[in-house]
């Protein structure tokens, strides 16, 4: 082979320059830049909660009120709270980060990564009653609505965690509106006599939310106050509403709650249609649950509870006639109860989980939450018995 000329070797170190420096424009132009894009859209530059928003961009302050026990007495200490009910309430905020690359879906994995790394808790603080009421109440009348979102989460749930899940629920709903955390001690432990205990002290922390939801109508007047509550969360919220009933300052025509909103709600079909629907009636404008037929976390209940659960749909593929008795809950002419079938979108792990993983229910919540004509979507399908009574069932985009 002969030795190549070194007029040669120039032209050919030349070129390869030539192509690195093409190959680093590149690399830039679509891979960087687009990157840098992409983070930016996926960044809170973009979020429409703005009313909680702190000063450094990406921290958000939300509030909570508890009927745990302490377990030490120490207001600045980080989760002072153990699983242990009283009926005295706690109150305080707490201020978290979360990454915005966390999306439905993401919340599933359990690692310590993810819970210390993708959503932090940077500060949490108790407050006494009239300070909590006093800082709420500012922000609440900051918001574009003055309105309010209370969350209530479910069965083995913990305080860190239900303080994470609630981050993660005002991160991906995306409303500009305060959202307050009211959190019971569910995590009873995993196994049946756990579950039982959780079903008592669920009944039982009724009286606080109760007096939550008193002290915010009462103090904090938002002019428009959304409760949502999740699996036994139901159960509190039943339980509370009953409480809430025996004041006739609330059994009165006069509306306290603009929008009352239970997923793969744990209560029974019973105590549901009997009571609940009534008690509420006087307080709620409008109450929407969200049901299943695959649920197999209501499933098990059913077994436990030896009666149907009202978090359970019957609607499936091939049986169109057994989908009918779903609405037994819908009135005909009803018009403060909606009912919608999630089961089409329920992709989730134990079909349990949809309102923290699937973009379907989020969309559909916003609307509810944020319009107040009728909802008019291609994915919502309405179906109606030959009684006249109607419910929904929530389909995937096409």
């Amino acid at each position: 082979m002969f030795p190549l000329k070194r007029r040669t070797k120039i032209i050919i170190i030349a070129a390869l320059i030539v192509l690195v420096i093409i190959g680093i424009w590149l690399y830039r132009t679509v891979y960087v830049s687009t990157g840098s894009a992409l983070s930016r859209a996926e960044s809170f530059l973009f979020t429409r909660t703005t009313v909680t928003q702190l000063g450094e961009q990406g921290a958000m302050r939300y509030f909570f009120a508890t009927n745990r026990q302490m377990t030490q007495e120490n207001e600045i200490l980080r989760y002072p709270f153990g699983n242990q009910r009283e009926s005295l309430l706690k109150f305080g905020f707490y201020d978290t980060r979360v990454e915005p690359s966390v999306g439905l879906g993401m919340f599933i994995n359990p690692s310590e990564f993810f819970q210390n790394e993708e959503i932090k808790i940077e500060r949490m603080k108790q407050l006494q009653q009239e300070a909590f009421v006093q800082k709420l109440k500012k922000v609440v009348d900051e918001s574009p609505q003055r309105s309010l979102l209370v969350v209530v989460h479910g069965f083995r749930e913990a305080f860190p965690s239900a303080l994470r899940k609630t981050a993660f629920l005002g991160h991906v709903l995306d409303i500009n509106s305060p959202i307050m955390l009211f959190d019971w001690p569910g995590d009873q432990g995993s196994n049946l006599r756990g579950y039982r205990r959780a079903r008592t002290v669920a009944t039982e922390s009724g009286v606080e939310l109760a007096k939550t939801l008193e002290l915010i109508i009462r103090d904090v007047q938002p002019d428009k106050l959304w409760l949502i509550a999740n699996s036994m969360g139901g159960q509190v919220v039943a339980d509370a509403f009953s409480h809430m009933y025996q004041n006739p300052d609330f059994a009165d025509a006069e509306i306290e709650l603009e929008d009352v909103i239970l997923t793969a709600p744990d209560v029974g079909q019973d105590d549901f249609d009997n009571q609940f629907k009534h008690e509420i009636s006087a307080m709620a404008r409008n109450v929407t649950v969200y049901v299943s037929s695959n649920d197999r976390a209501l499933v098990m209940s059913r077994v436990i509870n030896r009666e149907p659960r009202r978090g359970e749909s019957t609607l499936t593929p091939d049986m169109l006639d057994e989908a009918i008795r779903v609405s037994e809950l819908i009135e005909p002419n009803e018009e403060l109860v909606t009912l919608v079938d999630v089961t089409p979108v329920n992709r989730t792990r134990n079909f349990h989980n949809f309102s923290l993983e699937t973009p379907e229910f989020f969309d559909d919540l916003y609307l509810r939450l944020m319009n107040e004509s009728n909802l008019r979507t291609r994915p919502l399908y309405r179906f109606e018995t030959p009684e006249g009574a109607a419910y929904f069932v929530l389909t995937p985009g096409r």
